[in-house]
């Protein structure tokens, strides 16, 4: 089965000056079998490296926009992943989503369709969703409710990396070593789909039954 990786990648710069060269170690609290125990400059490549399997086909789709250095960053992610994977031979190609940086509504559209366009039947999805602008956040719920009901993509994983920064001597902002942590907020995804299929015949039934629902 193919394995799909969405990865935003940010238009900020992830390395220089007051950062760690090497990156840094992202613990996952919630999944310590998923956790990687070395540094890496982006915390989906750390999932990667502790999850992905010799000989496993993987198509990683970076996300980003046509500004700032976010076309730097791409090629970071890439080498670093490809670097990883030397140990652990899976078979990893990369594809990339690049729209501009704005927030008009032909942007929106252009950077679903661009996305779904990267789907294939049948899919695993994993997706990093850290980095993007805000309206980023509902597309890439669409697109995963778009490929899991008409590809049969089965959504794996939904990350989140939170870093706190602090702030150096002359104003300039970096990641602060021991905040690095990885969240999976895939029940989000399906907590929208329960809703959304949900039935009741009014509003305090609805909330009964959601309640009864996380009670299990």
């Amino acid at each position: 089965m193919k394995k799909i990786v969405f990865a935003t990648i940010p238009m900020q710069e992830v390395e220089g000056e007051g950062w760690d060269p090497e990156g840094y170690v992202y613990r996952f609290d919630e999944n310590k079998p998923c956790e990687y125990a070395k540094k890496v400059h982006f915390a989906v490549d750390g999932f990667l490296a502790a999850t992905l399997k010799k000989e496993e086909d993987v198509k990683v789709v970076r996300i980003l926009v046509n500004s700032g250095k976010s076309k730097k960053n791409a090629e970071i992610q890439k080498t670093e992943l490809e670097e990883l994977n030397k140990t652990i031979g899976a078979k990893i190609t990369f594809d990339e989503v690049t729209t501009e940086f704005d927030e008009t509504s032909q942007t929106i559209e252009e950077r679903f369709r661009k996305l779904i366009g990267t789907l294939e039947d049948d899919c695993e999805i994993v997706l990093d969703m850290t980095f993007g602008s805000k309206t980023l956040i509902p597309v890439l719920f669409y697109v995963l409710g778009f490929a899991e009901k008409f590809f049969n993509a089965d959504i794996k994983n939904i990350l989140y990396d939170k870093t706190e920064f602090q702030r150096l001597p002359g104003g300039k902002s970096v990641p602060r070593p021991d905040s690095c942590k990885l969240y999976d907020i895939t029940p989000l995804f399906y907590l929208n789909s329960l809703t959304s299929v949900m039935s009741a015949p009014d509003s305090k039934t609805a909330l009964e039954r959601l309640d009864k629902f996380f009670a299990l």
